[in-house]
């Protein structure tokens, strides 16, 4: 069987052009899904003792072009209501979940920054403890891209947890040995 040279070319030329438009194709889906703002929110400790521990909330941009416009809400208040302690009153709820308030906005966060604000703490005294400890809410949070793309609400999970330990332990301080040489 003789096969024609030249309806050969045209075949593996056709064949050649397909892969290079589906090579183009997931090369522009791939771009196109990298290059935006990814905003996630984390409970990170501030400072922490053997008597309470204070928590920051962070909002980090970790995609590659910057975010506007990021707003935080609760998405199950009954969540946020289990994880709330015993110590926390109403004043304390108006500073320390401000956040989730719709007039709060972060209008530019840039791609690898954060951002934070103060989140609340846990107190060994549960009385005092404005968080439970280990507790979990969901949230969602909306933002936009720089060049005005808005993306659809995103669920979150916060844990109130120790981000120093995830186990709840750790060494102290390191200690400074001093050499102490005998006396002649």
């Amino acid at each position: 069987m003789d096969v024609n040279p030249d309806l050969l070319n045209l075949a593996v030329a056709t064949v050649a052009l397909i892969v290079s438009a589906v090579a183009l194709g997931f090369s522009i889906f791939f771009w196109y899904r990298q290059f935006r703002p990814i905003i996630t929110a984390m409970v990170e400790t501030h400072h922490g003792g053997n008597e309470a521990i204070a928590y920051d909330l962070i909002i980090l941009n970790s995609g590659s072009i910057p975010a506007k416009n990021i707003k935080l809400f609760v998405s199950d208040q009954t969540a946020l209501e289990a994880a709330l302690g015993a110590g926390a009153n109403d004043e304390n709820k108006g500073l320390w979940l401000a956040c989730f308030e719709p007039s709060r906005v972060i209008r530019l966060l840039h791609n690898g920054a954060r951002t934070s604000c103060s989140f609340g703490l846990t107190h060994r005294d549960p009385r005092q403890s404005f968080w439970i400890a280990q507790a979990e809410f969901p949230i969602e949070i909306e933002y936009e891209s720089w060049f005005g793309k808005k993306y659809p609400r995103e669920v979150n999970v916060l844990q109130i947890a120790d981000s120093d330990s995830f186990t709840g332990g750790m060494w102290g301080p390191p200690k400074t040995l001093a050499l102490v040489r005998p006396s002649k």
